[in-house]
């Protein structure tokens, strides 16, 4: 079994439980025994990368890449050795240029969630609470060896958020048999 570390990032006074909470309920999704527990490491102010607008709002933004490169560091000072999971509310960005007619053009591209074996980062921008617990259960699913799925069928399709309703609130029977695989390796 892995515990996890939950780090805040510029969550100023909201509440640590709040966080934890969503990472505890998005632990119910999966099968017993393959998390043990959450440690709240701390909340931290970071300095947005860039801002950005959506709808009627200007947001500080964090740029993929960088951010991901700033828990890294923040796992090793704090000497994290378990999954260091890093959680906010601001939007974090990948961006990109694809050439469009006869021009390129930028692309800005909104990242709720990454998870590798080591780091991961959760951003809640924009997001119901219901959504923020299987934004988080499908980054740790990806922790946890899973892939996305092309089609609606779980908790592990590609377009979580903006596709079609996913069929399984949860994950499919084949990513269940890999979660159970996985734990006990």
């Amino acid at each position: 079994m892995q515990s996890l570390d939950v780090l805040a990032i510029n969550e100023g006074f909201r509440s640590e439980g709040d966080l934890v909470e969503i990472v505890w309920r998005a632990f119910d999704y999966f099968p017993r025994g393959v998390w043990e527990g959450v440690n709240f490491v701390g909340n931290v102010s970071v300095r947005c990368d860039l801002e950005i607008k959506s709808g009627e709002g200007v947001y500080g933004a964090f740029v993929f890449s960088r951010l991901i490169g700033r828990i890294r560091e923040m796992r090793r000072v704090f000497r994290v050795e378990d999954l260091l999971l890093a959680v906010t509310h601001d939007p974090v960005v990948v961006t990109f240029h694809r050439f469009d007619v006869d021009r390129f053009k930028r692309i800005v591209n909104v990242v709720h969630d990454y998870v590798s074996d080591d780091v991961g980062v959760i951003s809640l921008f924009e997001t119901e609470e219901d959504a923020a617990t299987k934004i988080a259960a499908h980054g740790l699913g990806h922790n946890r060896g899973l892939t996305h799925h092309g089609e609606p069928v779980d908790l592990m399709y590609a377009r979580l958020l903006n596709g079609n309703p996913i069929r399984i609130d949860g994950f499919c029977k084949e990513c269940k048999e890999k979660l159970r695989k996985r734990k006990s390796v």
